[in-house]
């Protein structure tokens, strides 16, 4: 029956990719050819799409006489706009990656010979960095208030905890000695 189809198969992956979105630390899309459907969505559900020249994004479930699920009707929008969420799930569109960078799918597209290496400089120092700040970063971003003084309010707070952080002491230490801090992630 249609409806354990549905549970079965995109309640599954709707946890799966939910669990990628709610991940409290950042989450990195590397894309190195055709991400369709359900894979288009968990890559926007990354905090970071990194691509290749080969990478091929469509929101194409429309061509399988579907709607959109795995969170596009979420994600999509709040990446590209309304409008241009709207085109790429009513058409069907498969976007290349430099069109897909245009839109503001990707966060990146490296050259295939630098690619590996691109995306391993850029985890690097995501993995490096201060787990507390970019936790809460993550977090304040992600889950935006409803106006200014409400956000700035948010962001005092996550600072009072990042400031009591030995990343912090070392950040600070690293700045005025001009050198890279070697954060530990406490």
């Amino acid at each position: 029956p249609p409806a354990e189809r549905v549970e079965v198969v995109v309640g599954a992956v709707n946890r799966a990719i939910k669990r990628v979105y709610d991940c409290r630390l950042p989450t990195v899309a590397k894309i190195d050819g055709p991400a369709f459907g359900a894979g288009a969505g968990l890559a926007i559900a990354c905090d970071l799409q990194l691509a290749s020249p080969a990478a091929k994004i469509s929101f194409g479930f429309r061509r399988v006489g579907l709607a959109v699920d795995s969170g596009v009707s979420y994600l999509l929008p709040r990446l590209v706009g309304l409008n241009t969420a709207k085109e790429l799930i009513f058409t069907g569109e498969l976007v290349d990656a430099d069109r897909a960078r245009d839109l503001g799918l990707v966060t990146r597209v490296f050259e295939a010979s630098s690619f590996d290496e691109g995306v391993e400089n850029i985890v690097e120092t995501i993995a490096t960095g201060p787990t507390v700040a970019l936790t809460a970063s993550k977090r304040l971003v992600n889950h935006q208030p409803d106006s200014f003084d409400a956000a700035t309010a948010r962001e005092a707070n996550a600072q009072g905890v990042a400031f009591s952080t030995a990343d912090h002491e070392e950040g600070a230490r690293a700045f005025v000695e001009s050198r890279e801090p070697e954060f530990e992630g406490r």
